[in-house]
């Protein structure tokens, strides 16, 4: 046998096999990381919550334990409505008091906060005008005694067989002229009052307490300017709460209501006296109006408050932490279809009333809402409060 052409053959062999065995090596390592990795992924895609459609969510059993359901109810006591509110002056409890001619403001007999009576004297104005009109009258009410004394004169001789119809007739109708000249002149004058010359005094046409007064000795007035004194009856007061416009439709002429005003520390009962017709473009509130049951004397104008409102049949309501707010406008809940598994839903809410939130429309008594731990279901929501 020949040593030499055997040797390099035998080295062939043992390179092939180690090159083999390390072939064999790397793909038993990579057959046993693959084995190890498919459990971990597994496991991670059996935790991740994949929703199997658009707002629906599915748990795991042990996320179950953060998350509280309850049944959605009527509160048979009836709802809650909650609304700033302040106090003002009732319709036709202000009257603002202008100038009656063109003229001069000569005295002003009146301060803002003063309580008044009707019939006392606001401003005093000096307008010539008036000296016209007060000639006119005087004119137009002797030219009517004259007519009638010439009446009256016809009327005798045609009794006496002297006097003729003809002139009775025109008699008449020269009375009839006068008086209708004096009812368009003392018409005219009747806003300037009882006076001599040309001097006019505004009076108070209702009792109360002056608001403002922007006349001042000197000052030159328009008639239709801008009011000289203005007056409110502070006798006649009412709450004017701004009612959410969603909320309107749920308030009713005649409810109850609970006024809390915190610059007097006190609480009054009222009643809902009317209801506005127009919602302000801005905030998309309207105005309803309240009436206390017992007078105040410590009420006055532009104090601020809140108000209670029930409603007149119970409602929906959920805690605060029910509701959430999806992409920054839209109040949503999440309603129960099985042990694991919810449903978002988009609800109309109202304003929330001691921490729960009336539902206007979206849900029916006996579904069971989340109602803790509803941002664990949808983290990118917003808590409504």
């Amino acid at each position: 046998m020949n040593t030499e052409s055997t040797q390099p053959s035998l080295i062939r062999a043992t390179a092939v096999g180690r090159i083999l065995h390390a072939t064999l090596s790397i793909g038993a390592m990579c057959l046993l990381c693959t084995a190890c990795a498919q459990p971990i992924a597994e496991e991670k895609s059996e935790r991740k919550a994949t929703p199997t459609e658009d707002g629906v969510v599915r748990i795991q059993d042990a996320s179950r334990q953060f998350i509280d359901v309850d049944d959605v109810r009527t509160d048979s006591s009836g709802a809650v409505i909650g609304a700033p509110a302040r106090v003002d002056f009732r319709d036709g409890a202000v009257s603002q008091v202008g100038a009656p001619l063109e003229g001069r403001v000569v005295t002003v007999h009146v301060q803002v906060g003063q309580q008044i009576g009707v019939g006392d004297p606001l401003v005093t104005l000096d307008c010539p005008d008036a000296a016209t009109l007060r000639a006119a009258t005087t004119v137009a009410q002797a030219s009517l005694r004259e007519a009638r004394i010439e009446l009256e004169r016809q009327r005798r001789m045609q009794k006496e067989g002297v006097g003729i119809e003809r002139d009775v007739v025109a008699a008449e109708t020269k009375v009839s002229a006068a008086e209708a000249e004096v009812a368009r002149v003392e018409a005219g004058a009747v806003s300037i009052g009882k006076g001599t010359a040309s001097a006019v005094i505004v009076r108070a046409p209702i009792g109360g307490v002056v608001i403002s007064r922007k006349a001042s000795a000197g000052m030159a007035v328009q008639r239709g300017g801008d009011p000289l004194v203005e007056i409110g009856d502070s006798s006649r007061l009412w709450i004017v709460a701004d009612v959410f416009e969603r909320d309107l439709p749920r308030v009713r002429q005649g409810a109850r209501g609970r006024i809390s005003l915190s610059s007097l520390g006190q609480q009054f009962d009222g009643r809902v006296a009317a209801i506005g017709a127009v919602v302000a473009a801005g905030l998309r509130t309207g105005g309803v109006f309240l009436t206390i049951d017992t007078h105040v004397a410590s009420l006055r104008p532009g104090m601020y408050g809140r108000v209670e409102i029930t409603t007149g049949s119970g409602g929906v309501t959920l805690p605060v932490s029910a509701v959430l707010i999806k992409d920054g406008k839209d109040p949503v809940v999440y309603v129960q279809k099985d042990p694991l598994t919810f449903v978002r839903r988009r609800v109309v809410v109202a304003q929330p009333v001691e921490g729960r939130v009336p539902i206007v429309s979206g849900l029916s008594p006996g579904e069971k809402v989340v109602v803790r731990g509803a941002l664990l279901l949808d983290g990118a929501a917003d808590q409504l409060l």
